[in-house]
């Protein structure tokens, strides 16, 4: 039987030091968002994180990591404590990291076993990608050994996949959506100068002054106005400058910016990696909102990304939207995975939990909601309200697995 080491870190110092095996753990594993590398989780904990409220498990078998799952303290209905991805409406940057070569029942059952000694009575993994085989392959294990879990879908994610070629990925498109695009494209060009700039290799003292374009172009929106722009948010401007100054010292930064007579009218901040352009966070200038900037921006980016020949997809990260879909994307599902490693206490919460959670998902917080759970509206920071359109869960997406 392959024996492996478990790794208990408890803080963001115990992580950076890690880095190196994480980071390595990252390359090696399915997940392309580098958000959820050991820096930049580091930097989400300095941020967000209580002090003594981190704990992740790292699963290593011949001196490398093999699998590895970073939680957070939180509180369920304020009161029942349980263990949560590092993630928020901020940034997500939680996932479960596995080896692509590893014996993953036997790697997924140490991390298991390992998790039953953690200091809450449930894990409660509100971001996860349960259409993943990876999260798939968590599910089963819990089941092999009978730890209940429940499993609930939350919302789709789009994810534009890359054509041959720009010709045969815009064949692919509605007449009517690219016909739209065609013309939104001509009637701000006839307004002036239009100018998609892309970059991709900024330096680190580079960043700022493109930061500074990008979140003015946010806080001149809904967001602006409601208060919960990065402008507008003690603390988040210079946090959003450390992650990008990292991203852009790994060359996995991604900012663009529409411009008309050399003023922003949209933007956008996210990363790469892995063959993966994320789009983390959109903006548009609603004086422009008739000629739909937004989506003029993403048709040009993907114009781009197409001639450059060397992208897989482009990631969208937040919700699904009537907006989105008309780019004809792939979809995956976050959802969450309630899990009770072998305790008693959880095993009863996870019980009651799938038993009254029907009943209560049609009222304003349910015996099991998430303290500080996000509004949809203002709170899903990447393309869930790109083109101003709100965003609300469709009722048809619920499902429910639960087993014991």
């Amino acid at each position: 039987m392959t024996r492996y080491r478990i790794h208990h870190l408890t803080n963001a110092f115990e992580l950076r030091l890690a880095a190196a095996a994480w980071d390595d753990l990252w390359l090696r594993s399915d997940v392309a968002m580098p958000t959820t590398r050991a820096e930049l989780i580091a930097q989400w904990l300095d941020q967000f994180a209580l002090p003594g409220s981190f704990h992740a498990l790292a699963v290593e078998e011949g001196g490398r990591y093999v699998a590895a799952l970073p939680l957070v303290s939180r509180r369920l209905a304020r009161v029942f404590p349980a263990g949560s991805l590092t993630c928020n409406p901020w940034l997500p940057c939680g996932d479960l990291l596995l080896d692509r070569l590893a014996d993953t029942d036997a790697v997924l059952s140490a991390l298991l076993s390992a998790a039953a000694g953690l200091p809450w009575p449930l894990l409660w993994l509100n971001e996860a990608v349960i259409d993943a085989p990876r999260w798939q392959a968590f599910g089963a294990v819990c089941r092999q050994h009978e730890i209940p879990v429940v499993e609930r879908s939350r919302h789709p994610v789009a994810k534009i996949e890359m054509a041959a070629d720009w010709e045969a990925f815009a064949k692919n498109l509605s007449r009517a959506q690219r016909y739209g695009m065609q013309k939104s494209e001509r009637r701000l060009a006839e307004l002036g100068d239009l100018q998609l700039i892309m970059h991709s290799k900024l330096a680190p003292d580079e960043v700022h002054a493109w930061l500074e374009k990008v979140f003015a172009v946010e806080d001149s929106g809904w967001k602006g106005a409601s208060g919960s722009s990065v402008l507008r948010t003690p603390g988040m401007s210079d946090f959003f400058l450390r992650q990008a100054r990292q991203l852009a010292e790994w060359g996995q930064l991604e900012i663009a910016v529409l411009q008309s007579e050399g003023h922003p009218i949209a933007s956008l901040f996210g990363f790469s990696a892995k063959g993966v352009y994320h789009a983390h966070k959109i903006g548009y200038d609603p004086r422009y909102g008739r000629y739909s900037p937004g989506q003029v921006m993403f048709w040009k980016i993907l114009e781009q990304l197409h001639a450059q020949g060397d992208w897989k997809a482009f990631d969208c990260i937040g919700p699904m939207t009537e907006a989105l879909s008309r780019w004809r994307p792939s979809t995956y599902t976050i959802g969450r995975m309630a899990i009770a490693p072998r305790k008693l206490a959880g095993r009863i919460a996870l019980k009651a939990y799938a038993r009254f959670w029907p009943k209560a998902r049609g009222q304003s917080g349910g015996p099991f909601a998430p303290e500080n759970a996000p509004e949809p509206q203002e709170s899903l920071p990447a393309t869930a309200n790109a083109f101003g359109r709100d965003w609300q869960a469709p009722s048809s997406l619920a499902s429910i697995r639960f087993s014991c």
